[in-house]
């Protein structure tokens, strides 16, 4: 088996385990918003969502992800567990510097007199944003993919997924107040991290590859987890603050309907989401290893697999919708055409997920944060124009346009890398 086979093998592994894990997750979403509607309401639950987008662009803004700088420069060194623990313990302390941040944020909603707050006390709003932060936290999820343990990920899912499906489901039925709900929300996540971590500082793993430690400057782990940061927040209008805008916009039922959007958007892109993160590493221990040529089949191999695996998938939401949308999301009835626009962007983007991360594995650290600075202050103009004159479906629209043009840019300059290696 050749060297970008067997990289495409392991790929495809450690992502339809990572798929396993976004189906627990997605039916959890599936079951539970509408329970959370049906105790909220769908104006509440739209301010639920702007309250966690805020914290989570806190959190994006005041944490340096150190962790991504692990993904891109630690595969295909050997490094021994004790140095390993040393990189997880300096990055969990910029994301714990990030949680402090978004607590005290916060605490500023709470003694506002914001509309959208209004019908949060102090403890929902803090746990809300926990609830929002937790799952994001990235050391843990770099560390186990790193040792490639992505089965210990799945099963810590699975159980947290699970239990937050039954207390929330026991909530609705004997306590279903606004608080419960929140509680439930959050202690299982909250319950997830703990054990990761725990699990982390008692594993004895470390990180297999041919090349020495010594080879291993830890600049670059700084540059790409500079680099990194700056993508992330150039990414926040398409990741949370196309949401805020919306959510102050607009009434709160159109943000709550526009979240829905948006995870329906995730559900269709189940399969492919993974390939994201996992490829990251696979990549970037073939670009570390200077096999660049199979690092470029490996890409187009994805590209066309999860082509077939997206279109099928947006083309059975499709047809399927008169069974699941009464029962499920009865709201969506109403908003068929922003229904169906969703849909596409779906398959678009889930096609060229594996662009993103090939191009930053390539060490295009500068050129993606500049890439993304460009486009997405392009999609918060277009998401202001076309949501003042054509309300929701001007705001889904141009998340469409934004997916497009952004693909097309990349595509074009991996193009022009990959004639130098023909």
């Amino acid at each position: 088996m050749s060297t970008a086979n067997k990289a495409f093998g392991n790929l495809v592994k450690n992502s339809s385990m990572m798929f396993l894990l976004n189906v627990v997750g997605a039916g959890v979403s599936v079951l539970t918003i509408p329970v959370m509607l049906a105790i909220a309401g769908v104006e509440t639950y739209g301010h639920l969502v702007l309250v966690q987008s805020i914290a989570l662009t806190v959190f994006t803004i005041c944490g340096f992800q150190y962790w991504q700088g692990m993904l891109v420069a630690l595969p295909g060194h050997n490094i021994e567990a004790a140095i390993l623990r040393g990189a997880v313990i300096k990055s969990v302390r910029y994301e714990l510097l990030a949680i402090v941040a978004v607590v005290v944020v916060a605490c500023g909603l709470a003694i506002s007199a914001l509309p959208q707050v209004a019908d949060f006390s102090v403890v929902n709003l803090l746990l809300l944003s926990l609830a929002a932060v937790f799952p994001v936290i990235g050391t843990h999820n770099a560390y186990f993919r790193l040792v490639n343990q992505y089965n210990v990920l799945m099963y810590a899912g699975f159980l947290t997924n699970l239990f937050k499906l039954i207390v929330l489901f026991a909530v609705s039925r004997y306590h279903p107040t606004l608080s419960s709900m929140i509680l439930a929300y959050t202690v299982p996540e909250v319950l997830r991290c703990l054990v990761l971590f725990f699990l982390i500082f008692r594993s004895r793993c470390g990180v297999e590859g041919a090349l020495p430690v010594t080879d291993l400057h830890q600049g670059r782990l700084m540059e790409a987890g500079k680099w990194s940061t700056l993508q992330a927040i150039s990414d926040l209008p398409v990741a949370q603050l196309d949401r805020v805008i919306i959510g102050f916009a607009l009434p709160g039922a159109s943000l709550g309907v526009f979240s829905i959007l948006k995870r329906i958007y995730s559900l269709v892109n189940l399969a492919t989401a993974p390939f994201y993160t996992t490829s990251i590493p696979t990549f970037a221990e073939r670009v570390n290893a200077g096999d660049l040529r199979g690092a470029f089949i490996l890409w187009i191999k994805t590209m066309k697999m999860l082509f077939g695996v997206t279109a099928v998938a947006g083309i059975l939401c499709y047809v399927s919708k008169f069974l699941w949308m009464p029962r499920l999301f009865p709201v969506l009835q109403d908003y068929l055409p922003e229904f169906t626009v969703v849909l596409l962007t779906a398959v678009i983007a889930g096609t060229f997920v594996t662009t993103h991360s090939f191009y930053w594995a390539l060490g295009k650290l500068r050129q993606t944060t500049i890439i993304s600075v460009a486009t997405n202050v392009l999609y918060l103009l277009e998401l202001w124009l076309l949501t003042v004159y054509f309300g929701l479906f001007g705001a889904v629209f141009a998340f469409l346009i934004h997916v497009i043009f952004v693909s097309a840019v990349i595509i074009v300059l991996l193009q022009k890398i990959s004639l130098r290696y023909k």
